[in-house]
């Protein structure tokens, strides 16, 4: 099964990759070909959460087990294969790329084709891809700079995906 994944980013309007990948191909792989797509560190923490519709997180795929195998419900990347954990259209997934300021792409499986992709495909390109790092507001100490949004598709056209502000506060005396 061909598993086809729209990328947006909240940062950056323009930004779109298309992909086609395999289901049998595991989260390890999508994540090469992100950070391969879009020139990111291979050596940075990233995760994918399963959501709901509402982009609110429910099941976490690491890149590394953390509690060395004595949690047996940890999912890591390189052993969980997509089609165990995406089985139907319209599934979303964010994919955190900056643990440290939780800035995250979101991913979309828009269409489940038979057949079979040798290696993932970028099928659309467009605009630029968010730098992997914000410096300016890891360096400023300010992470208010940093505003993620979120994003829901458009009911009457489900190739479109409209953003909206999510409004997050926190009192910044609790981070020190």
């Amino acid at each position: 099964m061909i598993y086809k994944f729209r990328i947006i980013s909240s940062e950056n309007e323009d930004f779109i990759r298309e992909i086609a990948i395999n289901s049998h191909a595991t989260f390890f792989d999508l994540h090469t070909f992100i950070v391969d797509e879009l020139n990111y560190d291979k050596s940075q923490m990233t995760s994918f959460f399963l959501t709901d519709q509402n982009w609110h997180k429910e099941t976490e795929v690491t890149l590394i087990d953390m509690t060395d195998g004595q949690d047996p419900d940890i999912k890591v990347m390189d052993t969980t294969k997509l089609g165990t954990l995406i089985t139907e259209k319209k599934q979303r997934l964010l994919y955190v790329f900056d643990q440290f300021a939780e800035r995250a792409l979101f991913l979309e499986l828009f269409e489940m084709s038979d057949g079979e992709e040798k290696h993932p495909t970028c099928i659309r390109r467009q605009g630029t891809p968010p730098v992997q790092l914000d410096s300016s507001a890891l360096e400023s100490g300010d992470l208010d700079d940093i505003d993620l949004l979120e994003f829901s598709g458009d009911e009457e056209n489900e190739d479109i995906m409209d953003f909206g502000e999510q409004q997050d506060s926190y009192d910044e005396e609790e981070w020190y």
